[in-house]
């Protein structure tokens, strides 16, 4: 077949070289009998404010990406600590970063990532413990020498 000409994306044969959108959120490039894709849209993360505690991404009619907007919600539907999972306005979609590399190159360090992957489905940074691997055994101390 004529699979090093091109490529096959959704059903639709691209030439190689050739430069395509499959949606309007990616851009693809033909090569080699294969494709790569980059983002159109802002991969961007937004932290909680105090100017906009409530940073929620949302999918604006007529707009190919999603954009930030900040909530005020009602405090007291989050001081329901008995509740496993608060009734939120929206259903939450879940997002969050991969986890980073480990701090240290040994022993006990910490990782992070954002997500929104808690019960009140907000951005928030969190830190793991993690070790990459054992630190070894310190040499035994000799004494000075001047």
């Amino acid at each position: 077949e004529d699979s090093e000409e091109g490529c096959e994306v959704n059903g639709r044969v691209y030439r190689d070289g050739e430069v395509f959108q499959p949606s309007c959120k990616l851009q693809c490039h033909c090569l080699d009998g294969g494709f790569t894709c980059v983002p159109l849209c802002q991969e961007d993360v937004r932290l909680p404010t105090p100017d906009c505690p409530y940073p929620r991404r949302v999918e604006v009619p007529g707009k190919c990406c999603p954009e930030w907007i900040c909530e005020a919600r009602d405090q007291r539907l989050l001081q329901d600590a008995g509740a496993v999972s608060p009734l939120l306005p929206y259903p939450c979609q879940e997002w969050g970063t991969e986890w980073s590399a480990c701090s240290v190159t040994c022993g006990v360090g910490f990782s992070t990532r954002v997500s929104n992957q808690n019960r009140y489905c907000r951005l928030e940074a969190q830190r793991r413990l993690c070790m990459a691997r054992p630190c070894p055994a310190l040499p035994a101390a000799s004494p000075a020498v001047s």
